[in-house]
C-alpha cells in the first residue's frame, strides 16, 4: 500500500486537485483561495506547490492532495486513493484486500443496480406513464439516472428480479445484502425495493452510494410506504447526501445560491424548468454536514414553503438553521401550488419567476406580521401593545443571531419601516435581548507563562515576515543569537520544514500586506523580540541575585547583580 501511495503523490498535483474544487490566486510562488472547510472573508488557505501540500491559516486544517480529496468529499482513504488513481491513470498494485471488499464491492454493486433499473425503465409503460404524468421529461430521468425497480406486493414478498441478476454476474449474496439491496426475511432474500421509481443517489463526485424509492400509484397499499430509502452503509450516511448535488454544485458555486427544495421530483422538475442551482435533502432532515458542505461554495439560499400558518412556522425555524451558518436566506412563493414539481409541471416560467422574486426571509414574516393584507397566514397581528411588544423582540431575536452585523442593521432597518417604531427603540431592544451563548471561560495565566508566550508569538511572526523577503532573511540571519532555536534553524536551513512552514506562511503575508509596511513591521518585530528576550534575560539574573543574597555568596551576588545591569541598559538603549 505505500508503495502505491508514494507512486500516487508522484503523479498528483495538488495545486491541480485543489483547483478542481476550488478558485485559487497566485500568491508568491504558491496560491490561495478561501478555505472550504470554515467560513471566512479573506483567504487564508494556501497551496504550496513545492511542499505538495495545503495550510489554511484560520483554521489549522493541512495535508497533501489525497487528504484534502479525502476531507472535501467525505471519504475514506482507500476510497480517496482509487478516486485520484483512476484521475490519473495510476492502477493501484497493492491495495488492501480488506479495504477493496468493505468499499469497492459495494460501489460495483450500486453501479451494477443502477444499469438494472434503468433499464427495468425502457421495459415498464406504467412507470414511464407515471413520470410522464408528473411532467418529467425523458432526458432529465435519463440525465439523473432514474430507474424502475419491477416487483409486486400482491403476496407482500416484493421481488428477487435484482437479486438474481446480480448473481449472475458474480456478486455474493451477503455482499447484496451489505450493500442494503436486499433484505432476508423468513429464510428467503427478496429485493429491498420493488413496484418502485429508483432514484440513485450520489455522493458529490458521481458514484451511486444508494436509492430511494417512490412506490407506483397501482402498487400502493397500506403498510408499504410511499417512499423507502436505502439504509446506511460503509459508503452511504443519509446526513451526508444532497440529492443532486453532484450534478447542481457548479451551478450552484457559479451563483453564489441554492434553491433549495425538500424531495426529488421538486429537484428534477426545478431542474428541468431551468432552475440548475438546485440542491434537495433525500429522506432525511437538514444536518451541519450538508449546511457546512453547502456553504463552501453558496452564500444565499432560496426556499419554498407553503402559504399558510404551517408554512410560516417552518420557515421560520428554517432561517434559524441556515442563518446559524451566515447564510443570507430568501423565500419564495409559490403561489397557489402546493411545491416546486407542481409549479414546473403547470409553468415552468412562473417557477423561474418565483426564484428570481424570492424576497429576503425577514422581509416575508414581517409581511406577515404587520401587513396583514400582504399576509397569507392566519399569525398574531399586533392589534395591541402587549402584542406588538412580543412579536418585536420575538423577532429581534432571531436577527439576534444573524452573524453579519451589516445584516443585522439593514434587517432591523426593514423591521422599523414595516412595525412603525423607530430604528433607535429596536436597536436599543436589540442590545437588551440576551446572547444565548456563554462566553468561555477566561484561563489563569502566570506573568511567566504570558512573556513566554509573547516571546514565542513575535519570534513566530518574525519568520514568517523575515521569509517575505530575501533581505529581510539576511538581516534576521545577523540577529539569529535573539532567535529560538525553531526559528534560527529554518533561516539556516531554508529546505527544512520549519523553513517551508514559514514559506507557506509568507505567501499568505505577502499577498495581504504591501511591502513597505513589511519592512516597517520587520524592523519593530526585531526591536520588540530583543526586549521580550532582554526582560526574560534580566528576570532570570533578578532570581540569581536574590539566590545569591540567599545563600551569602559575595561572588555570585557580583556576577548576577552585574548581568542584571547589563540586561537593563540594553533595554534602556532600546527604549530610548
Amino acid at each position: 500500500m505505500s508503495r502505491d501511495v508514494d507512486r500516487l503523490k508522484e503523479r498528483l498535483d495538488v495545486v491541480e486537485v485543489v483547483r478542481g474544487y476550488l478558485s485559487l490566486q497566485p500568491a508568491g510562488k504558491n496560491f490561495k483561495a478561501l478555505c472550504p472547510f470554515h467560513s471566512e472573508k479573506t483567504p487564508s488557505f494556501i497551496v504550496s506547490p513545492d511542499r505538495k501540500s495545503w495550510h489554511c491559516f484560520g483554521c489549522g486544517a493541512g495535508g497533501d492532495a489525497i487528504s484534502f480529496v479525502m476531507r472535501y468529499e467525505n471519504m475514506e482513504f482507500p476510497e480517496a486513493l482509487k478516486f485520484l488513481a483512476d484521475k490519473v491513470g495510476l492502477t493501484l498494485q497493492s491495495l488492501n484486500p480488506a479495504h477493496e471488499r468493505e468499499f469497492g464491492v459495494l460501489y460495483t454493486l450500486h453501479e451494477e443496480a443502477r444499469s438494472f433499473y434503468e433499464e427495468e425503465l425502457t421495459k415498464s409503460g406504467e412507470a414511464k406513464e407515471y413520470l410522464k404524468s408528473r411532467g418529467l421529461k425523458g432526458e432529465t430521468a435519463k440525465a439523473f439516472g432514474l430507474g424502475f425497480a419491477p416487483g409486486s406486493f400482491a403476496d407482500r414478498s416484493g421481488g428477487e428480479a435484482l437479486i438474481l441478476h446480480l448473481i449472475k454476474k458474480g456478486f455474493a449474496v451477503d455482499d447484496i445484502v451489505r450493500a442494503g439491496l436486499a433484505v432476508k426475511s423468513g429464510g428467503l432474500h427478496r429485493d429491498r425495493f420493488a413496484a418502485r421509481i429508483m432514484f440513485p443517489l450520489m455522493n458529490a463526485v458521481g458514484r451511486v452510494v444508494a436509492f430511494s424509492g417512490r412506490i407506483l400509484p397501482s402498487a400502493d397499499a397500506e403498510g408499504i410506504g410511499k417512499y423507502v430509502n436505502s439504509p446506511e452503509t460503509p459508503i452511504f450516511s443519509k446526513s451526508k447526501i444532497l440529492y443532486g448535488f453532484h450534478i447542481t454544485k457548479g451551478d450552484i458555486a457559479r451563483a453564489r445560491e441554492a434553491v433549495f427544495v425538500e424531495g426529488q421530483m421538486d429537484l428534477l422538475m426545478s431542474y428541468q424548468a431551468g432552475i440548475k442551482n438546485v440542491v434537495a435533502v433525500s429522506g432525511t432532515a437538514l444536518t451541519a454536514y450538508h449546511l457546512e458542505r453547502l456553504r463552501r461554495i453558496a452564500d444565499s439560499v432560496v426556499l419554498s414553503f407553503d402559504n399558510d400558518e404551517g408554512g410560516f412556522r417552518a420557515l421560520e425555524r428554517a432561517m434559524d438553521i441556515f442563518h446559524a451558518f451566515d447564510f443570507h436566506v430568501k423565500a419564495m412563493n409559490l403561489g397557489a401550488a402546493k411545491d416546486p414539481a407542481e409549479l414546473a409541471a403547470e409553468d415552468p416560467a412562473a417557477l423561474a419567476r418565483a426564484v428570481a422574486a424570492a424576497e429576503p426571509s425577514f422581509r416575508r414574516l414581517f409581511a406577515h406580521y404587520f401587513h396583514p393584507d400582504r399576509s397569507v397566514g392566519v399569525g398574531e397581528q399586533p392589534r395591541d401593545t402587549a402584542a406588538m411588544k412580543r412579536i418585536v423582540r420575538a423577532l429581534l431575536a432571531k436577527v439576534k443571531k444573524l452573524p453579519s452585523a451589516v445584516e443585522q442593521t439593514a434587517t432591523v432597518k426593514e423591521l422599523a419601516v414595516a412595525s412603525g417604531i423607530s430604528e433607535v427603540a429596536l436597536f436599543e431592544e436589540l442590545h437588551d435581548i440576551p446572547d444565548d451563548a456563554k462566553p468561555a471561560p477566561v484561563p489563569q495565566v502566570t506573568p511567566e507563562r504570558a512573556a513566554e508566550g509573547r516571546l514565542e508569538m513575535l519570534a513566530n511572526r518574525l519568520g514568517v515576515v523575515a521569509f517575505t523577503d530575501p533581505k529581510f532573511l539576511a538581516m534576521l540571519a545577523e540577529n539569529r543569537e535573539w532567535l529560538p532555536d525553531h526559528v534560527r534553524r529554518a533561516i539556516e536551513s531554508p529546505a527544512s520544514q520549519s523553513a517551508q512552514a514559514f514559506e507557506m506562511q509568507a505567501s499568505y503575508l505577502a499577498a495581504r500586506i504591501p511591502k513597505d509596511a513589511l519592512e516597517r513591521e520587520y524592523q519593530e518585530l526585531v526591536k520588540q523580540l530583543k526586549i521580550a528576550v532582554l526582560k526574560r534575560r534580566q528576570e532570570s539574573a533578578r532570581r540569581d541575585v536574590r539566590l545569591a543574597e540567599s545563600r551569602g555568596d559575595e561572588h555570585a551576588l557580583e556576577a548576577a547583580t552585574r548581568t542584571f545591569q547589563e540586561h537593563s541598559a540594553g533595554l534602556h538603549a532600546l527604549s530610548a
